[in-house]
């Protein structure tokens, strides 16, 4: 399992712009097509209102580089993380 890269992400964002199916674009980039529709989800442009755009074949905007950011912040947020409270403990363990 690989992960994309932000140009992998820039050619789903180029075949999406030229209505590709996600079928067509995960077999141009040989990966699965549950991949594909997750990054659209994760690319999709959002207005203030938290209405969805729509490009001129009247589907969601995909955007590569907001796809790569949210990537990235999920990858920073992601694991364990303390348990708010509860003090560390020390070098020797009391």
């Amino acid at each position: 399992m690989r992960t994309l890269t932000l140009d992998d992400r820039r050619k789903i964002e180029m075949m999406w712009g030229e209505n590709a199916s996600p079928v067509k674009i995960a077999a141009e980039l040989g990966i699965s097509q549950c991949t594909v529709y997750t990054e659209l989800k994760r690319g999709r442009c959002v207005r203030a209102g938290g209405d969805v755009e729509l490009d001129k074949n009247f589907r969601p905007v995909y955007s590569a580089e907001r796809g790569q950011t949210v990537y990235q912040m999920n990858l920073r947020n992601r694991g364990r993380r303390p348990k708010r409270g509860v003090e560390q403990k020390g070098a020797d363990g009391v």
